[in-house]
């Protein structure tokens, strides 16, 4: 076989093997600010959270990265880099061998916490933008009295579950916390026990990763101590 005729054939697979290095390559970078984040506020490593079947958890080969163990107030979380596929566009041959670099991929900086409060289910999400999908789960909107927030968010929330108590759970400070942040806030789920507050884009600043850290612990104080109002007196 001529050079010529070899270098045709393989210029799919070196095509493909360079889409795969720079794909490495950036993965590298978000490590690294991950991990010197992490290193600077004194957060210990930590291994991928297991559990949890939130809709954002859920999403086509989802993994997590990266991870590190930060406090929640009365409870701990794991803060992560959460990647998933939005499309595999590879060739059969790149699909053969497992090579990444056709795949279209998602990532985000993501917060998830075990709080068994005792709260029905819920999820804050832009109204404008992706939003993950919440496979056979029965949801409703809930509607606030705030026109700004129904402007920039929806609040979905399982069809059976306490209104009321969702109510007392966004108060006034809370509603406006949101709509200050706008398009900054996190996407908030909180789903069986299982709470996740996401960025919309993965971090790669110090500050960014600091207010995920500020939006992750004030929801999960709101959300521990609104569980706790809820549960009966053994008085």
């Amino acid at each position: 076989m001529s050079s010529f005729s070899l270098l045709y054939v393989l210029m799919p697979f070196v095509a493909v093997a360079f889409g795969g290095y720079r794909y490495f390559g950036n993965q590298g970078a978000a490590s690294e600010a991950s991990e010197l984040w992490a290193a600077r506020r004194g957060f210990p490593p930590a291994e991928a959270p297991a559990g949890g079947s939130t809709p954002m958890l859920e999403l086509p080969e989802g993994t997590a990265t990266e991870c590190c163990e930060i406090p929640l107030g009365a409870v701990t979380g794991t803060l992560f880099t959460w990647s998933w596929v939005i499309a595999d566009n590879r060739s059969a041959e790149a699909q053969m061998f497992d090579i990444p670099g056709g795949l279209e991929m998602n990532e985000v900086t993501m917060v998830q916490a075990t709080l068994a409060a005792g709260f029905p289910h819920f999820r804050v999400v832009h109204s404008h933008g992706f939003v993950a999908p919440n496979g056979e789960a029965d949801e409703q909107e809930v509607h606030l009295e705030s026109v700004e927030f129904g402007k920039r968010f929806r609040l979905l929330a399982g069809s059976d579950g306490d209104r009321e108590a969702l109510m007392r759970l966004f108060t006034p400070e809370l509603i406006v916390w949101f709509t200050d942040l706008g398009d900054g806030a996190p996407v908030v789920e909180y789903w069986m026990g299982t709470l996740v507050v996401s960025t919309r884009v993965a971090c790669i600043a110090d500050d960014e990763y600091d207010a995920l850290l500020d939006a992750a612990q004030r929801i999960a104080a709101q959300v521990l101590a609104q569980g706790v109002s809820q549960r009966p007196s053994l008085a």
